[in-house]
């Protein structure tokens, strides 16, 4: 169904979709690689220098089981920035 409601949208809003969520993703995924020890650090800079998808997914799985919860947390952080942002813009306006 995403899909569907994507390829809906116009080219720039899909675009912008796009481009939100790869910011999600890419913000969770650096703060799940944080919490990593050293050696599971190493591991997934090598897996996700890779174009191996499966070991990918296997990695993401096995040691990155929270990253639903993390992309959830950064997509309200993301979210309450936006707000706030316009708040702001908001009132310079006034």
């Amino acid at each position: 169904m995403q899909q569907n409601f994507l390829n809906n949208l116009p080219p720039e809003i899909k675009n912008t979709a796009t481009q939100l969520y790869d910011t999600i993703l890419e913000r969770s995924l650096m703060r799940a690689y944080k919490n990593l020890d050293n050696d599971k650090k190493t591991m997934m800079a090598k897996i996700f220098n890779s174009d191996n998808e499966e070991e990918k997914n296997n990695f993401l799985h096995d040691y990155l089981g929270n990253l639903q919860d993390i992309m959830m947390e950064e997509t309200k952080k993301i979210v309450t920035e936006i707000k706030e942002n316009k708040n702001i813009t908001e009132t310079q306006k006034k």
